[in-house]
């Protein structure tokens, strides 16, 4: 683990890690939850997203950065500063759960451009299924997925459903392991 790493874990702790009883998105009960938008959206945990991001990718070549809303929001525009504090360009998107009923109606918002070599990024993935709907919408415009990042696996499937999607570079930056469970 690297110092950023470090850093960010201790406010992921701090700020987003819960015990108690919860249901998941998946429709699971879970005793404990990580509520990621609570260190998302604090200046000091943003400015460390978009650091260990950047780190995580910066060697990738990619055109752009981002995963399904709401989560990959914060994920996506902290990881695109990060990149123009490093002097680099970067796309950030965002997939919608379904296309608005207005405007445009899209369902991929930002820039994103056919052909695309991109990240899939999600705050905390269980079995893979929410980043999987931004896979599918980003691969039927034409993108290559070349790694799909999260801040925290739960460990409950995701890598193998991501394999069986044909996207063999899966990384977490932490696990549930790292908080105790």
């Amino acid at each position: 683990m690297t110092a950023l790493e470090k850093q960010l874990f201790q406010l992921l702790k701090d700020r987003s890690f819960q015990r108690g009883t919860f249901r998941l998105a998946s429709g699971a009960m879970s005793d404990y939850y990580i509520d990621g938008k609570m260190a998302e959206a604090f200046s000091e945990s943003a400015y460390l997203i978009g650091e260990v991001l950047y780190e995580r990718t910066q060697d990738l070549h990619i055109d752009a950065i981002g995963g399904l809303e709401i989560g990959a929001v914060p994920l996506t525009t902290a990881a695109v500063i990060s990149y123009h504090l490093h002097g680099k360009k970067m796309e950030g998107f965002w997939v919608r759960d379904k296309a608005k009923g207005h405007g445009t109606r899209k369902v991929v918002e930002g820039n994103l451009k056919p052909g695309s070599r991109v990240v899939i990024l999600d705050d905390v993935i269980t079995t893979g299924g929410s980043s999987g709907k931004a896979i599918k919408e980003v691969k039927e415009m034409g993108c290559e997925v070349v790694r799909i990042l999260a801040l925290v696996d739960r460990l409950q499937g995701a890598d193998q459903y991501f394999r069986s999607e044909g996207i063999a570079d899966y990384q977490a930056i932490f696990t549930i392991r790292d908080f105790g469970v």
